[in-house]
């Protein structure tokens, strides 16, 4: 995914988009916090005596996971829709706009 968002970064500067760029890291980098704050409360939890459910704890990562590939591709999306403005032969992923 790192190399996706080099790639997006490029894309999106060279489209004076960096600030949607910007947001998106900023997204990402919150779903990690609250993975990495989760992954604490629940290290809380087991020493506290709690059992740790660990199909759970799969499937709320793997839902995480599932979650920053979505907004990658809705940047994506958005992306080629930017680039794509004018096109009337294009076919676009927001009928709505994307500005």
């Amino acid at each position: 995914m790192n190399k996706r968002m080099e790639q997006l970064e490029i894309r999106l500067t060279e489209q004076h988009h960096k600030d949607l760029f910007l947001q998106t890291k900023h997204t990402l980098a919150a779903i990690d916090e609250l993975a990495d704050h989760h992954r604490r409360f629940q290290s809380i939890q087991a020493i506290s005596g709690v059992k740790i459910v660990g199909s759970e704890e799969a499937l709320f990562y793997e839902t995480l996971a599932q979650v920053k590939e979505q907004i990658v591709e809705t940047l994506e999306k958005t992306l080629n829709d930017l680039e794509h403005k004018g096109d009337k032969h294009y076919d676009k992923n927001y009928k709505d706009g994307v500005e």
